[in-house]
Parts: structure tokens; C-alpha cells; sequence
């Protein structure tokens, strides 16, 4: 739950609002939050959801916010998590290319 925290803050919400939001108590809430507990998998999808992210994400797996049945393209995305930006470039300009050619 490593973005947890940033994706509550960028909401402009204190723990209890978001708590709130999740229909949990904030005590719980507070312990994901901090990593002394970690939810089940079916309070991740709710929190994933709530945020419109994906779980990878949620968890610090991945840099890609959208998740992958709502972000329209997967090549995309996952030239997006290219760490070379240099390389990611190139990728995004060749595949607008593709798609300039294919219109």
C-alpha cells in the first residue's frame, strides 16, 4: 500500500474523511496506511477502485495509475514504465507514428 498515503493526500483528505469514504473505521484505515496491517484483497479492489488506480500501483509495483481494463492501451502503459526516458521517447513517438499512418 506504499501510495496509499500520497493518493489520500492528492484527494485533500485526513485520515478520517477517507476512512470515512471506505466505510471503515479509521483505526484500520490508519494501520494500512502505516503498514502495520494489510487489508484483504477484497478492501485493495475497493481502494483501487475508490482511487481509480490499479492494484499494482496501490502496492508500489508499478508506476501506471490506470488499471489495465480501464486505460484504453496496454503498449502505452507499458512504455510508460520504461525508465529510460530517452528510449520511452522514441517508443511513444514511433507508436503515435503507427497510429498517424493507420488513420
Amino acid at each position: 500500500m506504499r501510495n496509499l498515503k500520497h493518493l489520500r493526500l492528492e484527494k485533500g483528505l485526513n485520515q478520517f474523511e477517507m476512512a470515512s469514504e471506505l466505510n471503515m473505521p479509521q483505526s484500520t484505515y490508519q494501520q494500512y496506511e502505516a503498514g502495520i496491517t494489510e487489508p484483504r484483497f477484497s478492501t485493495v479492489i475497493q481502494i483501487a477502485d475508490y482511487f481509480n488506480v490499479s492494484i499494482d500501483y496501490l502496492i508500489g509495483r508499478t508506476n501506471i495509475r490506470e488499471p489495465w481494463d480501464r486505460s484504453g492501451d496496454r503498449v502505452s502503459a507499458e512504455i510508460a514504465c520504461l525508465r529510460n526516458p530517452k528510449a520511452r521517447q522514441a517508443l511513444l513517438t514511433l507508436l503515435r507514428e503507427i497510429r498517424s499512418d493507420e488513420s
